[in-house]
């Protein structure tokens, strides 16, 4: 493949995984939200969202979020915007994770709407996805991707001059507290 057709391809999948990511504000700042459904649900880090409000561009589009779950400890939080037809991203399979893979960050780092970061893998375990990439303050709550364009967490901080993302795993089971309950006859 030519390196015109690989910047071709590289540039699509960008394009992709930007109409998934979100801009948050909120009082205390702003990061990026991650599109988990069409009807729009979206994840971030709790910290994005610790002011308790937020509003949230999507598609063009600056909608009033609903906090609909937030866990400090794991950093996660679940909004609700009045949208729908969003984009999720696809999931990307739990075994695919290997060190040595190559991933995406997207997020508004220092006001950069929709900047573009990639590295490396480096581990990946039940508390954190660990990345050789670059992550600044605007990049929290955005997709941590695989080259496919799958979701392979959510980007929190950095530590130790990596990027640590909370994996899909934790961001299911945070999510399953607040699906409505339905009762059993």
């Amino acid at each position: 493949m030519a390196i015109t057709e690989v910047n071709e391809a590289m540039t699509a999948l960008v394009g992709r995984i930007q109409r998934s990511t979100v801009q948050i504000q909120s009082p205390r700042g702003g990061g990026a939200g991650v599109v988990w459904s069409r009807d729009g649900i979206i994840v971030t880090n709790a910290h994005v969202v610790a002011a308790g409000r937020a509003e949230v561009e999507a598609e063009g589009r600056v909608y009033r979020a609903t906090i609909i779950g937030a866990d400090r400890q794991r950093d996660l939080a679940a909004l609700q915007i009045p949208a729908t037809n969003l984009t999720p991203l696809p999931l990307a399979p739990r075994d695919s994770l290997r060190p040595g893979s190559l991933v995406i960050a997207v997020g508004h780092p220092l006001g950069a709407s929709g900047a573009v970061s990639a590295g490396i893998l480096h581990a990946a375990d039940a508390h954190w996805v660990r990345a050789d990439i670059r992550l600044l303050p605007g990049n929290s709550g955005g997709p941590l991707t695989d080259v496919q364009g799958r979701l392979i967490g959510i980007n929190a901080m950095v530590a130790g001059g990596l990027g640590l993302a909370i994996p899909l795993d934790a961001v299911e089971a945070f999510l399953r507290q607040w699906e409505p309950q339905t009762e059993v006859a």
